[in-house]
């Protein structure tokens, strides 16, 4: 054998050594546990546990059976939870029965993420079997969280145990967790795969709903002469059971009779015995040869319903529908017509007014729906006037945050007298001789040098709602440039649709001649006017309450001036969500969202060049992608 050959064995032996190591560890803490539990039977009276079990009565079987009912249910209720979280589309009622199922035979079989898997590869053929397992992965690791924090709070409210302090350190522990998952900041690894704090709290309430109504079923079962105190034997069934799915034996057998033995001292073994005797054939048996029945005669499995596939954003009367060619934003069916949607931890917003048609209740209702089916709120965000009644007709709460800035191409007028201020800056930017052009691949480098210095100079790009550069995503706009002596010195790009143009990004260099900024809009203008084009949106000014006004207005004055010097028309936009702490919570993610923009995704296939009967289509050359915030 050669040296590589030996090298090659030894590498396999390890590797099988460590395939092998958590069976191995399993097996013999769950042989040794089996063990000390037969050297416990051993002075037991048989007869006596037997005689236990028969006396159990009528109403005991049937207060055990309506437990392990609503344990089972909530066990159905985590699963639905992580259904929605993963993004899955499986319906409530499939992922309730499959996560039965799959609980009843799992929790029996042992080894519970594996054969949780593949019951629900079976039961749920829409799933892949990395997507099972992910589920059950994902299942087992809430479960014994929830089982931790249940556990915690039983040491710290049910009396002196002398282990308060663990109590209190668990406690803290899952308060940084929930809050890293409803906070999300920048720095967390994979912040937009943790949980948010509605799936965190919805799934920690059907756990601890499943692990009290297991508890009870065993309460109930005890003889009544023996019968512990429920707040004795709640934090007992717990310790017992994270120790019997740590042996990873079947059903635990083994490590949980074990533990309640060293746990509850004072009850008589008999008693305890026969208890959980009943308990077992209640809670694992009987469950387990249901699902396995359901599981193996289930003649068609269950198959998630197809979405129906989104419009268009070319159907949007919208133009900045196409922020969705970016990635950040998606397109979603809401009823009978298609959103705009962004996700933030714990919203889904819809941007603008839904296509195709003018909005309606059943599209609203139908956005509720769909938040809902990812644990997360619905809200609707620069929402017209028309939308946002709609909204409050069904009991929404609308805030106007913004006003759209609009210009009439067809009525544009310079000598208008609200137009003075931009003939002035026209005329210095004509003084400094700047010149507009369409965009050219050739400037597409100087571009992104353009771009990255005003990024420095204002602490990087804003997102979400708002474009960020891009050469892939420009191409499919409307791109105006400036020049100076044949140096480019800033530019301007548009959304474009059939019936609207509105501003997207507006970079300039760090020597700026007055008045560029406002001659790339009037190029863009008259260019717009001449297609037939009969709207021109300026894109929002933010509309602040009162109370923000004064803070605020420093920062948005010279934006305002620049947008009011086209004497534009002011169409009103309004933030709503269903209720008024909705509302707080949109508004606050959203400004988050847009001042701390996550990495672009992958984009939407690009738009189509805008055709220009002038100047011919023009395409960029691509580019390594830029920079998405100052680092």
């Amino acid at each position: 054998m050669t040296t590589t050959d030996r090298m090659r064995a030894k590498h396999m032996a390890k590797r099988l050594a460590k395939r092998l190591a958590k069976p191995g560890a399993t097996l013999l803490v769950g042989g040794g546990m089996l063990w000390l539990l037969g050297t416990r039977l051993g002075t037991l009276d048989l007869l006596a546990v037997r005689d236990a079990v028969y006396d159990v009565s009528a109403l005991q079987w049937a207060l055990a059976l309506a437990a392990v009912m609503v344990s089972f249910l909530a066990v159905g209720g985590q699963e639905r939870v992580l259904h929605r979280h993963l993004g899955t589309g499986i319906s409530g009622a499939q992922a309730f029965q499959a996560g039965m199922a799959a609980g009843a035979i799992s929790q029996t079989a042992g080894f519970g993420p594996l054969t949780g898997a593949l019951v629900r590869w079976r039961l749920l053929p829409g799933l892949t079997l990395w997507q099972a397992t992910r589920l059950s992965a994902a299942l087992t690791l809430g479960f014994l969280s929830s089982l931790a924090l249940l556990a915690a709070l039983a040491l710290v409210t049910l009396g002196s145990t002398g282990y308060e302090p663990l109590g209190w350190a668990i406690l803290c522990a899952a308060t940084v967790i929930f809050l890293l998952g409803a906070m999300r900041p920048a720095w967390l690894p994979k912040a937009g795969h943790w949980p948010n704090a509605v799936t965190m709290l919805a799934f920690v309430f059907w756990a601890m709903l499943d692990l009290s109504a297991l508890s009870v079923a065993l309460w109930a079962l005890f003889p009544p002469d023996a019968e512990p105190h429920f707040a004795t034997l709640l934090p007992a069934v717990l310790v017992a059971l994270g120790a019997g799915l740590a042996s990873g034996a079947p059903a635990g057998v083994g490590a949980f009779e074990m533990a309640l033995m060293v746990l509850l001292p004072q009850l008589p073994p008999e008693a305890l015995m026969a208890a959980i005797l009943s308990w077992r054939a209640v809670f694992y048996a009987l469950p387990a040869v249901i699902g396995a029945l359901w599981t193996a005669l289930a003649a068609r499995p269950f198959l998630a319903a197809p979405k129906p596939a989104p419009h268009p954003a070319a159907l949007s009367p919208r133009a900045e529908t196409a922020l969705a060619h970016q990635g950040t934003l998606s397109l979603l069916r809401s009823g009978p017509q298609t959103c705009l949607t962004g996700r933030t931890p714990h919203v889904l917003a819809a941007l603008f007014e839904p296509f195709p048609g003018r909005p309606d209740n059943a599209a609203v209702s139908a956005l509720a729906r769909a938040a809902r089916a990812e644990n997360r709120f619905p809200a609707l965000y620069k929402a017209d006037a028309r939308l946002a009644a709609r909204a409050r007709s069904l009991g929404w709460r609308s805030l106007r945050i913004a006003c759209e800035t609009v210009v009439a191409t067809a009525r544009f007028d310079l000598s208008h007298p609200a137009r003075a201020s931009l003939r002035r800056k026209l005329r210095k930017a004509a003084q400094a001789g700047i010149t507009v052009t369409r965009d050219h691949a050739s400037t597409c480098p100087a571009l992104c040098r353009i771009n990255a210095q005003w990024a420095d100079r204002h602490g990087g790009e804003r997102g979400f709602s708002m474009g960020r550069f891009c050469p892939d995503y420009l191409a499919g706009q409307r791109l105006y440039v400036a020049w100076q002596g044949g140096t480019p010195v800033a530019f301007a790009s548009f959304h474009t649709a059939a019936q609207e143009w509105t501003l997207d990004l507006m970079r300039h260099g760090p020597a700026l001649p007055d008045g560029t900024m406002h001659l790339l809009v009037a190029e863009a203008i008259r260019d717009a006017a001449s297609h037939g084009i009969p709207r021109l949106s300026l894109a929002a000014l933010p509309a602040l309450p009162p109370a923000l006004h004064r803070l605020f207005a420093r920062q948005s004055a010279g934006l305002a001036r620049f947008k009011h010097s086209f004497a534009p028309r002011s169409e009103p936009r309004y933030l709503c969500a269903p209720n008024l702490a909705l509302l707080g919570l949109a508004a606050a993610e959203i400004a988050r969202a847009v001042a701390r923009p996550a990495a672009l995704g992958p984009a939407a296939p690009p738009l189509p060049a805008p055709v220009d009967d002038d100047d011919g289509d023009y395409e960029f050359a691509t580019v390594p992608a830029s920079w998405h915030r100052k680092a």
